[in-house]
C-alpha cells in the first residue's frame, strides 16, 4: 500500500513505524509525540531548501521525507496540568 501512494509509512522518534492514511499530494507531517496523532502539513521552504541542497552537490531526482515531532493542544494541555 505504501508503493501505491494509498497510504505514508513515517517513523516515529522511538524508531517504531506508523502507517498514515493521507492525501495523494506530496507532504509531511507534525505528530505528538505522546498520542501519536499526525495532521498533514505543507512546507514550501523545505521543498526550496531540499533542491538547492542537491544542485549545489549535484544531485538529481531527489526526494525527501519529514516528520516535525512535538505535543498536540490536548497532550501539551494535559502535560501542563501535571506539573
Amino acid at each position: 500500500m505504501v508503493q501505491t501512494g494509498d497510504v505514508d509509512v513515517m517513523s516515529r522518534e522511538d524508531g517504531e513505524s506508523v502507517y498514515l492514511r493521507c492525501s495523494r499530494r506530496h507532504h509531511h507531517h507534525l505528530v505528538c509525540r505522546r498520542c501519536g496523532g499526525a495532521i498533514e502539513i505543507g512546507g514550501p521552504a523545505v521543498e526550496e531548501w531540499a533542491e538547492q541542497l542537491a544542485a549545489l552537490h549535484g544531485y538529481t531526482d531527489i526526494s525527501h521525507t519529514l516528520e516535525v515531532f512535538g505535543l498536540c493542544p490536548e497532550c501539551g494541555k494535559s502535560n501542563a496540568e501535571s506539573l
